[in-house]
């Protein structure tokens, strides 16, 4: 009876270093697992901004070209409007161009 006491004995302590070191091993895990994921969060974080900046820079050119789009037109349509000698219109056209009620 003494035997198999000492039995029980030693495999409750063995039973309790395995889960010792099975609860040493989960927090190491959860740790670098937090480390990794924490790593993939700012990597995106900054794949995101470059993206946004890269769209950012791109509606501004799109802008721009489309400023000067329509300046060069309303440039055009003026010059047109006094070579006709008809000033009133062109000073209209203008007005509506910049207003943005022109057909443009």
């Amino acid at each position: 009876m003494e035997e198999i006491l000492r039995r029980i004995l030693s495999i409750e302590a063995e039973a309790r270093a395995i889960v010792s070191e099975a609860q040493e091993l989960a927090t190491m895990l959860k740790e670098q697992t937090k480390g990794e994921v924490d790593e993939i969060l700012a990597q995106a974080r900054e794949e995101a901004k470059r993206e946004a900046e890269a769209l950012e820079e791109k509606a501004r050119q799109e802008a721009e070209e489309e400023r000067a789009r329509i300046l060069a037109q309303t440039q055009q349509e003026l010059q047109r409007l006094e070579e006709k000698g008809n000033f009133a219109s062109a000073v209209s056209y203008v007005v509506e161009a910049i207003c943005g009620q022109g057909e443009g």
